[in-house]
C-alpha cells in the first residue's frame, strides 16, 4: 500500500500541483476508507438505524459555520465522519421508508464514476458515452411499456412527470397554445383525476393556469379504484356546459391503498371523447418488471 503522508492544504494534491499524483491517491484513499467504514456499519444488525439528536443538540455536535479560508484535508475527512455518524442508515436491514431503499454496492460504484467523469447530459460532444446508456435505457423502458416507436425523458420525480404529461397533453390538443396562449382554447379547460390521486395533480392545474376548481376529482371504489362510469358521466357533464375535457390522470399504485385505477376502461373513455390519457405509476409502476403481478394492474398502459 502507498503510504504518504495526508496533505495538510487543498492545494497539494491535484489539480493545484501537477507533481501532487500520490498526494492525492492518498487523500481518496482515506476518504473511500471513510465510506467503506459507513457501508459496514450500514449493514450492522447490531448498529441503530439512526443516532438521533434534536436539532439544537445536533447543531452543538457539528461545526457548520461557512469559514473565510479554506479547510485542512485532515478536518475534511473528520467532518466526512461526523456527517456520516449522523446520517439515517437507509440501507440498514431494519430500516424501511416509502422513498428509500437498501444500498446497492453496484450502484454506488456508478454512482462514483459518473461524479469522477464530472460531466453533463446535455449533448453528445460532451457526454458520448452517456447519451448512448441514456438512449438504451429509455428504449428499453418504451418497450417494456409496449410502444416501439417513440421518445422519453427523465424527470427528478413523480410530481414534475405529472406536470410534464399536463403540458403534453394541452400542447397535443390545442399546439397554438404556444405562440396564442388561453386567446387559443374555445372554452375552459378541464382535466380529470382520481379523489384518491396523489395531490401533485392538483398542483398541475394551479400550475398550468387551469385554477384548482376545474381538476374534476371522480369518485372512487371501496377498493380506492377510480370508477370509470363515473369519470364519463362527469366528462358528459362538462362538455354539456361548453368547458374542454382534454386531460384524465389515472393511478398506477395510489398513496394511501396502493390501488390500481382500471386503465383499459379508462382508455377507452379518453378515446371516445378525444382526451389524453395518462397514468402515474410513480409507486406502482415497478410492476412492470414482473411478469408474474404486471396484469392485470398495468394492462392497458401502453395505451
Amino acid at each position: 500500500m502507498l503510504i504518504v503522508k495526508i496533505p495538510v492544504l487543498r492545494r497539494a494534491i491535484l489539480p493545484y500541483r501537477e507533481d501532487a499524483n500520490p498526494q492525492t491517491r492518498e487523500f481518496l484513499a482515506r476518504v473511500v476508507d471513510v465510506l467503506l467504514d459507513y457501508i459496514q456499519k450500514v449493514n450492522d444488525r447490531n448498529e441503530k438505524v439512526v443516532d438521533f439528536k434534536m436539532p439544537e443538540e445536533m447543531s452543538k455536535l457539528l461545526d457548520l459555520h461557512l469559514p473565510e479560508e479554506p479547510l485542512p484535508l485532515k478536518q475534511l475527512l473528520e467532518d466526512c465522519k461526523i456527517t456520516l455518524k449522523h446520517q439515517v442508515k437507509t440501507g440498514h436491514p431494519h430500516f424501511f421508508n416509502q422513498l428509500s431503499c437498501g444500498l446497492d454496492i453496484i450502484s454506488l460504484a456508478g454512482e462514483w464514476l459518473t461524479a469522477a467523469a464530472n460531466t453533463n447530459m446535455f449533448t453528445y460532444e460532451i457526454a458520448p458515452v452517456f447519451i448512448l446508456m441514456e438512449n438504451v435505457v429509455l428504449e428499453k423502458m418504451r418497450n417494456m411499456i409496449g410502444w416501439k416507436t417513440g421518445d422519453s425523458i427523465l424527470a427528478p420525480g413523480g410530481s414534475v412527470s405529472n406536470l410534464y404529461a399536463f403540458l403534453a397533453a394541452r400542447h397535443h390538443k390545442f399546439p397554438q397554445y404556444k405562440e396564442k396562449g388561453l386567446s387559443s382554447i374555445p372554452g375552459q379547460l378541464v382535466m380529470f383525476t382520481s379523489e384518491q390521486c396523489h395531490y401533485s395533480v392538483k398542483s398541475c392545474a394551479s400550475v398550468g393556469g387551469l385554477g384548482t376548481d376545474n381538476c374534476v376529482m371522480v369518485p372512487s371504489d371501496e377498493r380506492g379504484r377510480m370508477i370509470a362510469s363515473e369519470l364519463e358521466r362527469l366528462v358528459r357533464y362538462h362538455r354539456d356546459r361548453g368547458d374542454v375535457p382534454f386531460f384524465v390522470n389515472a393511478t398506477s399504485g395510489t398513496t394511501v391503498l396502493g390501488a390500481f385505477d382500471p386503465l383499459p376502461e379508462i382508455a377507452d373513455i379518453c378515446q371516445k371523447y378525444d382526451m389524453w390519457m395518462h397514468v402515474d405509476a410513480a409507486w406502482g409502476g415497478g410492476l412492470l418488471f414482473s411478469k408474474k403481478y404486471r396484469h392485470p394492474r398495468l394492462t392497458g398502459i401502453e395505451r
